[in-house]
């Protein structure tokens, strides 16, 4: 399920986002955080997911998450304060679909967007490797790794063994993320994963980082 509100927002803001639909739903599940207390956090892939959808702020709802998602939908109106600014959102658009995540014999074609694959362990790693080739190959194996835990997390029926390519790296930057600069990527890869639009993987995932889109006919 994808919930997209009607007022622009930038990227960078997000996190004031999501903090105040965590408090519209008044901590009624932990879906909505992840944590178990203020300093304990769940670590799990995250269900719900907040995002930028065509500039609009954006939740998406997976598996037991769409149904948890009635905590803020039962509100009647909904006032996010973003970075100290409290306005009034509605529903623009809300969409529902049934979707069966496996592999198949065939490959499909993604942009990830904004795709954090490094901790600090494994970046200083990637730095080491010298050769453009050698650190593409890790990252390759980062983005494999990251599928792998999405299917076991979401158990995905895996007919076909799970492959996936990265196809062309577009860009890289560095981004801020709680308060240090991590290294990002925008790149194209191809996978026998059939992967809803938006959905995320990496790091970040709940802040809008590692968003997924299918590319039509190969192209983005």
């Amino acid at each position: 399920m994808i919930v997209q509100f009607d007022r622009n927002i930038q990227a960078y803001e997000i996190p004031y986002f999501r903090a105040s639909v965590i408090e519209n739903t008044k901590r009624q599940s932990d879906l909505f955080h992840n944590h178990v207390s203020d300093t304990e956090v769940i670590y799990r892939y995250p269900l719900i997911q907040y995002k930028i959808i065509s500039k609009k702020p954006s939740i998406v709802c997976i598996d037991a998450a769409t149904n948890d998602i009635h905590y803020l939908l039962e509100n009647r109106e909904f006032h996010f304060d973003i970075k100290g600014k409290v306005d009034k959102f509605e529903i623009e658009e809300l969409y529902l679909k049934y979707f069966t995540f496996q592999s198949w014999d065939t490959t499909f074609s993604y942009h990830l967007h904004n795709y954090m694959p490094f901790n600090q362990e494994n970046y200083g790693y990637y730095k080491k490797l010298g050769t453009q080739k050698r650190q593409m190959d890790f990252l390759e194996e980062m983005l494999h790794k990251h599928l792998t835990l999405v299917c076991k997390e979401l158990d995905a029926f895996l007919p076909v063994d799970l492959m996936s390519e990265v196809i062309e790296l577009r860009s890289e930057k560095y981004i801020e993320y709680k308060g240090v600069f991590h290294q990002t990527y925008c790149l194209n890869f191809k996978t026998n994963l059939t992967l809803p639009n938006f959905i995320g993987i990496g790091k970040g995932v709940s802040n809008g980082f590692g968003l997924i889109k299918q590319i039509a006919n190969g192209k983005r």
